[in-house]
């Protein structure tokens, strides 16, 4: 009898122990999600994240459009250096700014619960400290970037139920603006090269993008190739004058803030000034809006229209569209000006928006 009344008693704690396993497993179901991040790796995430170090511009712009700003602690500082941020969304003066290098320490004094950043060389400081980390990138690192467009949106879609209409939208928005394209833009074996300076900081014209990238796939889609195709993405190429003269590019857009002071530097410049792309007036600047439009964020169908009409017959008035662009994200009504100094890589009153 006492065997009998022992092994009751021990299937009724297993049973107890069971349940209670149960219960903790579900509670961490409704207060966690788990999502992968463009590295593959499996990051689990409070539901209830509210102070966001988004050291991203793409991320930061995705989450701004679709009604996230408020969750931001901080951003990436070149972000703030563009004065159209603030002047769209004021609440970003509420942002703090950060370094790739933040450390650890700061991001806890600042209550930070979750980091999503672009430049993961502190990462693993971060989740050491206890700190979820989400990477995203511009570029992937196995093949071409092609549905890697959207996995920023698909992300913080995931982390944020109460962002996933807008986010799914845009996604949406974007693969409707590639098949229009790519339905009217006859595809050719020989492809006009475009070499593309990144202006995003003051490094020259020699800064530019490799392959499987952003950048990329918009000159894919748009039927032109970009000259620096062949160059590793990971680290972003810089070409030397005499790698440029060989390249001699069909045409150059030119990006980032610094984009006016590139310009500058291009016609004084005896060799990049000779390029046949100067010479024949295809040097052509990429509008700055919340981002330079050349990365992924909400103004990306604005980028891939206003690519193609530069390099094919179709039609887009960028003004419209700009100005559609900016009250649809953002709800931020742009005037003629505005429209004209964006369209320049200029502030809202017409100066460069540089960092020195």
């Amino acid at each position: 009898m006492k065997k009998i009344c022992k092994l009751v008693l021990l299937a009724l704690c297993l049973f107890i122990t069971i349940c209670i396993a149960g219960c903790t497993d579900k509670k961490q179901d409704d207060e966690f999600i788990k999502v992968i991040d463009m590295e593959g790796t499996e990051v689990t995430v409070s539901k209830d994240v509210s102070h966001v170090a988004c050291i991203s511009q793409s991320a930061t712009d995705l989450m701004i459009a679709f009604g996230l700003g408020e969750k931001i602690t901080g951003t990436y500082r070149s972000f703030l250096y563009n004065t159209w941020v603030t002047e769209i969304y004021p609440y970003a003066k509420n942002y703090k700014s950060y370094a790739y290098s933040v450390s650890a320490e700061e991001l806890i004094a600042d209550g930070i619960d979750l980091v999503i950043i672009q430049d993961t060389e502190n990462a693993e400081s971060f989740r050491n400290a206890g700190i979820p980390v989400i990477a995203v990138h511009q570029y992937s690192p196995t093949g071409a970037f092609d549905e890697e467009v959207y996995d920023t949106a698909r992300i913080i879609g995931t982390i944020f139920p109460e962002a996933k209409e807008k986010a799914d939208a845009w996604i949406k928005e974007v693969q409707d603006t590639i098949k229009d394209i790519e339905s009217k833009v006859q595809k050719t074996e020989e492809k006009k090269t475009v070499y593309y300076v990144n202006g995003e900081k003051a490094k020259g014209l020699y800064y530019s993008d490799g392959g499987n990238s952003m950048i990329s796939r918009i000159y894919d889609v748009c039927n032109v190739a970009l000259a620096t195709e062949k160059y590793e993405v990971l680290n972003v190429h810089k070409v030397s004058d005499e790698e440029m003269i060989n390249l001699n590019p069909y045409a150059m857009m030119i990006g980032g803030t610094y984009q006016n002071n590139l310009a500058e530097s291009l016609s004084n410049s005896p060799i990049w000034s000779s390029l046949e792309c100067n010479t024949h007036n295809r040097i052509y600047r990429i509008p700055v809006c919340m981002v330079g439009i050349e990365n992924v964020c909400a103004e990306t169908s604005l980028m891939l229209k206003y690519t193609a009409s530069l390099f094919s017959d179709y039609e887009f008035d960028v003004k419209t569209e700009m100005r559609s662009c900016i009250k649809k994200y953002f709800n931020y009504d742009l005037t003629d000006i505005d429209v004209d100094n964006m369209l320049k890589g200029l502030s809202k009153e017409g100066k460069n928006m540089i960092n020195e």
